[in-house]
């Protein structure tokens, strides 16, 4: 009892405010037809900015399904290009029956890229069939990087902007290519190195990927920025800028060589 008496005696001073403040209002409301449109007003503008930002919230919830829904529809369309581009004539066969290349979405976890060796994490493992070598590209199709472990239900990335990842490029118009790697400096940019010094760069040119047993030719990596010759003049190098923004990975694509070990295979033994 005796609690409960503090109690009150705590609450008492603002029960009796609010309890002031609703008299004041309903005699405020009821003094004039003007006092009574303007508490409705400022009601209603309450009302529809409490509505407006449970709508915003409801919204940013849809448009993350309508994005995984998305790049699913990227992942399906992407498989389908891969069997045209490898046989017009079997395009309708599904993925099991031939598919040089196989496809599937994910979301990126954990991320990071300020660092010198950058992975992100996703949300994929094992039990959705996800292995070492397998690219990683944005939904629009521009090269992020590539799986290096996997457990049941995750599986870790290598990132474009890490010290260690290296992969193939050219230029869209082209046929020379290049050994591409990050250089531990802005995580938007990295090199493209071993150009013969005659080939013909402009700055804004597109670079691509060339086929590998980890990624699919023709995937975009960036847009040239600088185009120099080496000091002896033998080789020139490009900056490239990335098209995948690394710092802000969502959604991601995911792609399997499915001849991947027979090609690497056959490189290793062959192709130094």
């Amino acid at each position: 009892m005796y609690k409960l008496i503090l109690f009150i005696r705590r609450i008492a001073a603002p029960l009796l405010f609010v309890l002031i403040e609703v008299v004041a209002i309903g005699y405020y409301s009821s003094a004039t037809s003007f006092t009574r449109a303007r508490l409705l007003t400022i009601s209603n503008s309450v009302t529809s900015d409490i509505n407006g930002a449970f709508s915003s919230v409801g919204d940013y919830f849809r448009l993350r399904g309508e994005n995984q829904m998305l790049t699913q529809r990227v992942v399906e369309l992407e498989a389908q290009l891969a069997r045209w581009v490898e046989d017009p004539e079997r395009v309708h066969l599904s993925a099991e029956e031939f598919a040089p290349y196989g496809f599937l979405e994910a979301r990126v976890v954990k991320n990071s890229v300020f660092g010198q060796h950058n992975f992100f994490t996703i949300n994929k493992g094992v039990l959705h069939d996800v292995e070492a070598n397998m690219a990683v590209l944005t939904p629009e199709g521009y090269v992020a990087g590539y799986v290096v472990a996997s457990s049941e239900r995750f599986a870790v990335c290598m990132s474009v902007a890490n010290r260690d990842f290296t992969m193939g490029g050219k230029g869209t118009h082209n046929d020379y290519m290049g050994s591409l790697a990050w250089d531990g400096g802005d995580y938007r940019r990295v090199r493209l190195e071993n150009i013969p010094h005659y080939a013909n760069f402009a700055v804004g040119d597109t670079i691509v990927s060339t086929i590998s047993y980890r990624f699919p030719p023709d995937r975009v990596i960036g847009y040239v920025e600088e185009f120099r010759p080496t000091e002896d003049r033998m080789n020139s190098y490009m900056r490239v800028r990335l098209a995948a923004d690394l710092s802000r990975l969502d959604r991601v694509v995911l792609v399997k060589f499915m001849d991947g070990e027979e090609f690497e295979e056959l490189h290793s033994q062959y192709g130094k």
